[in-house]
């Protein structure tokens, strides 16, 4: 029989820049299955310290990249225990956010959020469910939460822009798929908009700069 429990445990995440009366932005980014936020966030040196925060929670389940043991990875979910795992993810975003933000006036910044990969549905369940007031959301290589309805996204403001971000190389994109998901988007919330670069599954610094 499967029961559960429920524990207290230690994780980390990570933390960029200074948050103060002069931060202008606060960026919360998940990354991709398989990755590590200590690499990850490497990218984001883009920003600037002063007036841009990025708090970037990390995936709560590790393992190995290969049979030697030598590159670690994390994943934010599988389909095992999915709707525990996400509740999960809710507390953990939750406890990291109001402990980062605490003493700043959230209605004076803007939040913006960034997911690649996997790390696109973990961002848009935990926006929905905290119904964020964000001022961008970018998906980059990632899609809707399938089991998103209309309702549900009414949360989204109006003037918040929604960036989808694909690689023409992309091995699990393709024009089809890509089109799938801007359908989607135009029906349940509003149509975003299109960044397509020339590479890979992967997040480039000189594409980044087009949406931060």
């Amino acid at each position: 029989m499967e029961k559960e429990v429920e524990i207290n445990i230690k994780t980390t995440y990570f933390t960029q820049g200074t948050i103060s009366e002069k931060t202008e932005n606060i960026w919360f980014v998940c990354h991709g299955y398989g990755q590590l936020t200590k690499h990850f966030i490497r990218r984001f040196d883009l920003l600037d310290p002063i007036t841009d925060f990025l708090i970037a929670p990390q995936g709560l389940s590790k393992f190995y990249l290969d049979n030697n043991y030598g590159h670690v990875g994390a994943s934010w979910m599988t389909k095992e225990n999915r709707e525990l795992e996400i509740e999960n993810q809710w507390s953990y975003f939750n406890s990291i956010f109001e402990c980062e933000t605490q003493n700043i006036d959230l209605e004076k910044v803007n939040i913006n959020l960034f997911g690649f990969s996997q790390g696109v549905s973990t961002i848009w369940r935990w926006a929905e469910k905290r119904k964020l007031p964000f001022h961008k959301l970018v998906m980059w290589a990632g899609e809707f939460p399938r089991e998103f309805t209309k309702e549900q996204l009414e949360f989204v403001p109006v003037e918040a822009t929604l960036f989808l971000v694909i690689g023409k190389k992309d091995q699990y994109f393709n024009p089809e798929r890509q089109q799938y998901v801007v359908n989607k988007m135009t029906n349940l919330c509003k149509k975003p908009e299109e960044i397509i670069f020339d590479g890979k599954h992967e997040v480039k610094r000189e594409v980044l700069k087009l949406v931060l």
